[in-house]
């Protein structure tokens, strides 16, 4: 299934001005016939409902007065100093300019990319301080079931006033059983976080966390004999206490975990949100407050929700247009102020695999930070984008799965090298394109949306 593109410009500023690297939902043609249980059966909906990429939140819409009005409408209680003066951060993650050749553009091309640069001949490793916040939904109206219209829509129905609260820090035995069933434990003890000892193609990346493994697998051909000193490691790890965001009525709605019309009994229930209104709080009202804990622009906050869909309310409920799983962004604050949102869902429809959402977006943060690196269009047309996202070529396609510390299997997705956004040869581990071979090769001449 083709991914759904676009990119949101954001403004200029000191860290860029492209948000990036989202998991979102594909539509279908409009022309398309009605969702039908047999598609249902057939797990049509299951890629239409929980998503590929890319999608982003549209920072332009958004201003302090919006947080402050939502608040007031029984939104996070928390008194918020909010200076909106921009880059009042000085300090950022270590990154690093490159300045490469392009066999596909036929030219230069340059951008930034976090750590240290692997085409030094002084190769060293670095590392980024992480803060890992769950973040608690709760909503006031709940649906008890749903339909599918032809352009992807969720069609709500039997909806009632009543609260529902979800929480990835709370066991959830229905879907994982008795044993490592914490959502968010679950989370921070991933390989994304941990060691694991990765051999991909008969190359040994070392003991390391995924993303380390890739960044040197991403390189591996330009270090030389030092690429094993190579590292850029998220550490320290900072689990913070818990957020809670509380969605007014219109602005979030729990979704049922059995269905009717789709035929299916889930182990859990879901839980749609407003995406401006979500990323908004986020900007204006939590990013400040976690300043107390040490949250700066030096460092990468990652706000982990559970069973957690993203989207935009058309017009009234129950009409939703569910669009992410998940994103990497600027703050409209502090645009020096990197993050990241993922799902870390349990339940088996909706939601990614466990640790999808996180390999996708940090694999895209580590690699474009910005979502400035522009590369020479890629992806089937007309589909095509024009930025460095590691993730959204490969939506959908998962590593082999990897057993942790814990006895948790874990689910990442295969992310693309380098070159295959800037052409051949390959400077990945093995001459691949991607880290379990699936691209074998370059994104070859432009593509075009037309």
């Amino acid at each position: 299934m083709h991914t759904l593109c676009c990119a949101v410009i954001k403004r200029n500023c000191f860290l860029g001005l492209v948000v990036a690297g989202a998991l979102a939902l594909v539509s279908v043609p409009a022309s398309a016939d009605r969702i039908t249980v047999e598609m249902l059966k057939k797990g049509l909906t299951r890629e239409l409902v929980r998503g590929h990429l890319n999608r982003t939140p549209t920072k332009s819409n958004h201003s302090p007065s919006l947080g402050s009005q939502i608040l007031n409408q029984g939104g996070p209680r928390a008194a918020v100093a909010v200076s909106t003066a921009a880059g009042s951060s000085i300090a950022t993650p270590p990154v690093f300019p490159f300045f490469q050749p392009s066999s596909r553009s036929g030219s230069v091309n340059y951008g930034f990319m976090v750590g240290t640069s692997p085409f030094s001949s002084e190769v060293r490793g670095s590392s980024v301080k992480t803060f890992l916040v769950p973040v608690v939904i709760v909503v006031h109206q709940v649906a008890s079931d749903f339909g599918v219209d032809a352009n992807g829509n969720l069609i709500l129905t039997g909806i009632t006033d009543q609260d529902a609260t979800f929480d990835p820090t709370q066991p959830s035995p229905a879907c994982l059983g008795k044993t490592n069933n914490v959502p968010f434990k679950l989370a921070v003890q991933s390989p994304m976080f941990q060691n694991h000892h990765w051999v991909w193609g008969g190359t040994d990346l070392g003991n390391t966390q995924y993303g380390d493994a890739f960044q040197r697998a991403n390189f591996w051909q330009a270090m030389g004999e030092d690429r094993q000193d190579y590292h850029l490691r998220l550490s320290p790890v900072v689990t913070t206490a818990p957020i809670v965001l509380d969605f007014p009525i219109g602005t979030g709605i729990a979704l049922p975990a059995t269905s009717q019309f789709a035929g299916y009994s889930n182990c859990a229930p879901t839980v749609l949100v407003d995406f401006s209104l979500f990323d908004a709080l986020l900007d204006y009202e939590v990013l400040p407050q976690l300043r107390a804990e040490g949250v700066n622009a030096s460092n990468f906050p990652i706000f982990t929700a559970g069973n957690m869909l993203l989207g935009q309310v058309i017009d009234e409920l129950p009409v939703f247009n569910a669009q992410a799983a998940g994103y990497h962004s600027l703050s409209s604050v502090d645009p020096a102020q990197t993050y990241g949102v993922v799902q870390f869902g349990d339940e088996n429809f909706f939601t990614w695999p466990d640790a999808v959402v996180l390999s996708h977006e940090i694999g895209e943060w580590m690699n474009d930070p910005t979502g400035t690196n522009y590369v020479t269009a890629y992806g089937p047309s007309p589909f095509c984008q024009g930025n460095y996202e590691t993730g959204d070529v490969l939506s959908g396609i998962f590593m082999p799965p990897v057993t942790g510390r814990n006895g948790y299997t874990y689910t990442l997705q295969e992310l693309a090298f380098f070159s295959y956004f800037y052409g051949a040869p390959s400077l990945g581990a093995n001459g691949w394109y991607s880290n379990n071979n699936t691209l074998t090769t370059d994104a070859g001449p432009a593509c075009s949306p037309f």
